[in-house]
């Protein structure tokens, strides 16, 4: 079994941080990172750009952190027996490298669905930890393999992850397509076109989903009124917030919050 000792989704620090682990930790570690930030590696410091992600075995040195406020990571702390160490060496990840992969987003979604099973209380919570880490593993292995099917688009794919990031990180800021194409230097059609290849689906729902996903985390875990939430994730009225929440959840904002 793969035992998950900790783990974290949208691990916010509002101030500048400086993380080290001199004697590493006793376990494996895997950090997603989702802001500018660096690291220390084989004595040198890197700049990291957001979505990157690097594994760390048990024992290691760490030194990282970010010099302006609101550095944001997921992380897995993590140990498999013996006969799963076997099956993590069998993938080949690559340790204590700054990688990239394909397709974050959906590693970071994984963590999120891991977090909240470790601070469940199901009976089966060992079990469902065990069978996302592999899930995590195999699709990290997968997504540092891929390959584009669609030529010329390879070179834009860390410009376009970094911009989906920002789109998810700072929901509520004014954007538009157009001005979004043009900051990648990339007419409407192409950039439209590539964002869709890239995530599998528009660049519009995915600010809309962006939107709602602020959304309910401060319905549940905020006393804000509708009406001053809707303008704090970036809607001009109160009215299109609750008809666009409706239409994508299938409950008003209020439902919402009575039902978490």
């Amino acid at each position: 079994m793969i035992t998950v000792n900790t783990c974290g989704h949208d691990s916010h620090h509002p101030i500048p941080c400086n993380i080290e682990h001199k004697e590493g930790v006793p376990d494996y570690l895997i950090l997603l990172i989702k802001r500018e930030s660096w690291i220390m590696l084989e004595g040198k410091r890197h700049f990291l750009h957001p979505n990157a992600l690097i594994l760390f075995p048990p024992g290691t040195y760490i030194h990282y952190g970010c010099d302006m406020p609101g550095y944001n990571d997921d992380w897995i702390h993590f140990i498999p027996d013996g006969k799963d160490l076997s099956f993590l060496k069998s993938l080949s990840l690559p340790f204590n490298r700054i990688l990239y992969p394909f397709d974050f987003h959906r590693l970071s979604e994984y963590v999120r669905m891991m977090s909240d099973s470790y601070h469940s209380s199901s009976p089966h919570k060992q079990e469902t930890l065990d069978s996302f880490m592999r899930i995590f593993l195999y699709s990290l292995k997968e997504s540092l393999e891929k390959q584009f099917d669609f030529p010329g688009s390879q070179k834009y794919y860390p410009d376009f992850s970094r911009l989906r990031t920002q789109i998810y990180n700072d929901p509520a800021a004014k954007r538009t397509i157009p001005e979004l194409a043009a900051s990648l230097c990339l007419s409407l059609s192409y950039f439209q076109h590539l964002y869709k290849q890239f995530f599998g689906l528009s660049c519009q729902q995915d600010m809309i989903n962006a939107r709602l996903k602020f959304a309910k985390y401060y319905l549940l875990n905020s006393n804000m009124s509708i009406g001053s939430l809707a303008g704090f994730c970036g809607y001009e009225n109160e009215l299109h917030f609750m008809r666009q929440f409706k239409k994508f959840t299938g409950l008003t904002p209020s439902e919402y919050r009575r039902r978490g």
